[in-house]
């Protein structure tokens, strides 16, 4: 029998050492539970989805339905409640209408309570009254006889909704006419005695302003006289 060098054998027994070593490491498999100093990448269209004890979608991160195109898909954040309602969204269910996606708080029968203005910014819902205007002159502040515009109400607001709805009763003679400024500019058309007015416009100021409202009114002839008040003023979404 030939004799082996005693340097070789012990290299033998490092490399089965090794291979055991490497064997068992193989076949570990290491704790997925923890990120430690790291960060997780999801990328390439992919996304977090977690699931109820039901099976049951509770949220999506990343690629969410539907997709804006054929090759466009949709990247946003879906939460639902453990009974399967939305909860929190943030994407749109008809992008080729609505591409930008809103950001919507639901409450369990699908109803949007929270939501910003995917079209112009600013606040979408709930829809906030703005404080009903005061008079501007006690002694005569519900009606007017003079052909001229005359405020009957003045009062301030805090922009929060790209547009504005605006309902205001009016009663007179006929003829008579109704409006509704902004910081002394008229918006939309005037109403007069029957309908009143109602409109719903785009306000002219910025998300967060504070603007002046004023109901003016007049009469057609001298001896006329034409009574208001205001009923409603709304932010709304666009």
């Amino acid at each position: 029998m030939a004799i082996i060098p005693t340097d070789l054998l012990d290299r033998i027994r490092a490399l089965e050492r090794q291979v055991r070593e490497l064997m068992g490491s193989a076949n570990t498999t290491p704790a997925l539970n923890q990120i430690m100093g790291g960060e997780v990448v999801i990328g390439d269209q992919g996304r977090l989805r977690v699931r109820t004890s039901g099976d049951e979608d509770l949220l999506y991160l990343g690629r969410v339905q539907p997709d804006r195109g054929e090759n466009d898909p949709q990247q946003g954040f879906v939460v639902r409640r453990d009974d399967g309602s939305l909860a929190l969204t943030v994407w749109t269910a008809a992008p080729d209408t609505l591409p930008v996606q809103p950001v919507q708080i639901l409450d369990r029968r699908g109803n949007v309570v929270v939501a910003d203005d995917a079209g112009h910014g600013g606040l979408a819902r709930p829809y906030i009254p703005y404080p009903l205007p005061g008079p501007a002159d006690a002694a005569r502040w519900e009606s007017t006889g003079s052909t001229a515009w005359t405020t009957l109400y003045r009062g301030p607001g805090m922009v929060q909704h790209p547009r504005l709805h605006c309902v205001i009763a009016a009663e007179g003679s006929t003829g008579a006419e109704v409006r509704l400024l902004v910081d002394g500019v008229p918006l939309g058309a005037a109403g007069g005695p029957g309908n009143g007015l109602v409109l719903t416009e785009r306000l002219p100021a910025a998300f967060g302003a504070t603007v002046t409202f004023e109901i003016q009114a007049r009469v057609a002839a001298t001896g006329d006289t034409l009574r208001c008040r205001p009923l409603a003023l709304y932010g709304i979404q666009s």
